[in-house]
């Protein structure tokens, strides 16, 4: 199982060093890109530990169009969910803050299967305090599109993270 997981690991982060090919302009205007993980308490919201780890690089082009991929992994009480997802939207509401959503290519969850949406939001803090993020939410392309344009924070969160995010909008 962990040798499993560990080339699973290791073919999803392959696919990261892969750019896409932009279908149109591919002057950049806004990016954001981290690698990191975190830890939600069991005496937080949920009530249970959630461990999470994230990798994802985004990049919105000048015609609008957003590119790129992100990893989730989600690990609580023993289960561990792991999902790809390209990039179909990124938001960037200021001038450290990302939302990104796409569409879900990888599942090994069954109650969020291939073809749904995927997003989250990031905070790049720099060196004053950590990066932040929030969890990763679910649902059709219109709430992905609709979460990518909104200036709202996040439902859930943010924590802190270890590792880093970079926002450049």
């Amino acid at each position: 199982m962990r040798v499993r997981f560990a080339l699973l690991l290791v073919g999803l982060l392959g696919l990261l060093a892969v750019p896409p090919s932009p279908a149109s302009s591919s002057h950049v205007v806004a990016s954001a890109r981290g690698a990191y993980h975190w830890t939600i308490p069991a005496t937080d919201v949920f009530g249970i530990e959630i461990r999470n780890q994230m990798w994802f690089k985004a990049r919105r082009l000048a015609d609008g169009t957003a590119v790129g991929r992100f990893f989730y992994i989600q690990q609580a009480e023993g289960e561990t969910f792991v999902f790809a997802v390209d990039v179909t939207c990124l938001g960037t509401p200021a001038p450290n803050r990302a939302k990104v959503g796409g569409i879900v290519t990888y599942s090994n969850d069954p109650t969020i299967p291939v073809g749904r949406y995927g997003w989250f939001q990031v905070y790049d803090n720099g060196k004053a305090a950590p990066d932040l993020s929030s969890l990763v939410g679910f649902g059709d392309e219109a709430a992905n599109e609709a979460f990518c344009a909104s200036p709202n924070p996040p439902r859930f969160g943010p924590w802190a993270v270890e590792g880093k995010i970079k926002v450049r909008a």
